[in-house]
């Protein structure tokens, strides 16, 4: 058998044409908050996904994710336990959580158990009523963690980035162990009245309902509103400093190094995620074959791009042992360099754009994942066209590009560094 393979070339990029984007057929429900439905006709399997506006900066208080740890805790003809049985009855599955911005409530289950599934699970929420019992176990479990997780430099050297980073603003506030002695199931309260049950933002459902269970679950939650008043954009003054966290003992020191930048839709995004990749986003990246592969230092380092309402920003993160943590700092800022003053190789750039370009197709397999790319772009004010306008700058991209955008955004002198140990 003959082989026309050139196996010593990586094969081209050229991926934009096999990705059908399917648009969400758009409804909502009688108190105007949009669901958007993602037809699954493959499988019988169901997630619903609640968006709310009730993230962390909408409170001092660690009083967010008290609020979302609680939602399920009982109510004034339920215990917990009850309720988790009658779940598990219907085949479903529930889980909550929060980031700074948002809290996320999801719901699991087969097309034939929603009709019962999801308005017994929307009854106990919208009657939620924190039994204090729960609240005081769970307040203790939340410190606890905290204080455990305390004794990482990693979460220090975290905390450390946020607290400096986002300086000044609701992002930057940190939990300390004592501030959960202060929450009261009157704070709880009055979070979920305004942030949840006024605070629903969209609802993302992926499943193949039929005329009537599609008119019922859309009735199923017109008590519920969004009135959340979004916070104002924020202005950041961020340090560039040298922060050192000290914590006694430590064999490794924990860095983070990070600056503001930019969110999605800046018109270098797409760049400058070619750039995060080449750096440190990948296991082939830069900075693990220099200090993981090469030097072992650590077991392993990654940069990132991250972002929330108010803007974006870039981050390296690692852990190394205390006596390579000066020579880690000389390594990353010399990968940065060569960033911003050399061209990438054609190699390397061919890898990294297959690379991005086989997570694209990952990322858009099956209508839960499609449901995914959509909502990321659509609670940002953005459409498909975002991830086509991805592939594109990926295929094309050039070396110059690249450097071009390194030595514009990513200024080693600007940015801050954090290290606990």
């Amino acid at each position: 058998m003959t082989d026309n393979l050139n196996r010593s070339q990586a094969p081209s990029v050229s991926l934009s044409n096999d990705i059908n984007y399917i648009a969400p057929e758009r409804h909502l429900t009688p108190a105007g908050v949009p669901v958007y439905l993602m037809r699954n006709e493959t499988s019988e399997a169901v997630k619903l996904e609640l968006i709310f506006d009730a993230g962390s900066i909408y409170d001092k208080k660690p009083v967010a994710g008290l609020t979302t740890g609680m939602l399920l805790a009982g109510t004034a003809d339920k215990t917990m336990a009850e309720i988790n049985d009658m779940i598990d009855d219907h085949g479903g599955y529930f889980n909550a959580s929060i980031s700074a911005d948002y809290a996320y409530l999801n719901i699991f289950g087969l097309n034939e158990s929603m009709d019962e599934l999801v308005p017994l699970i929307e009854n106990c929420l919208f009657n939620a009523n924190f039994p204090e019992t729960e609240l005081i176990q769970l307040k203790a479990e939340r410190k606890q963690n905290l204080m455990v997780s305390l004794e990482k430099v990693n979460t220090l050297a975290q905390r450390g980035l946020q607290e400096h980073l986002f300086k000044g603003t609701p992002y930057g506030r940190i939990n300390q162990p004592d501030d959960f002695d202060g929450v009261t199931r009157a704070d709880i309260q009055a979070f979920f009245e305004t942030y949840f049950k006024k605070g629903l933002r969209k609802i993302n459902w992926v499943g193949n309902p039929n005329a009537a269970q599609l008119d019922g679950i859309l009735q199923c939650f017109e008590r519920w509103s969004n009135e959340v008043t979004l916070p104002v954009k924020v202005n950041y003054n961020p340090s560039n400093e040298r922060i050192e966290v000290k914590k006694a003992d430590a064999v490794q020191t924990g860095i983070r190094m990070g600056k503001i930048l930019f969110d999605r839709s800046h018109p270098d995004y797409h760049k400058m995620t070619v750039v995060n990749t080449i750096l440190g986003e990948y296991f082939g990246s830069r900075l693990m074959s220099n200090i993981r592969e090469d030097k072992g230092y650590t077991y392993g380092i990654g940069s990132y791009l991250g972002e929330n309402q108010s803007n974006g920003y870039f981050v390296i993160a690692t852990e190394v042992g205390n006596e390579f943590l000066a020579d880690t700092l000389v390594q990353i800022n010399a990968e940065i360099e060569r960033m911003r003053t050399e061209l990438v190789p054609a190699e390397e750039l061919s890898l990294v754009k297959n690379y991005l370009s086989g997570q694209f197709l990952r990322s858009a397999d099956g209508p839960f994942a499609m449901m995914d790319l959509f909502s990321m772009a659509e609670i940002r004010g953005l459409d498909y066209s975002f991830y086509q306008n991805a592939l594109r700058t990926i295929e094309g991209i050039t070396s110059e590009e690249i450097m071009e955008t390194a030595l514009t955004h990513l200024n080693p002198q600007d940015m801050l560094i954090v290290t606990a140990g």
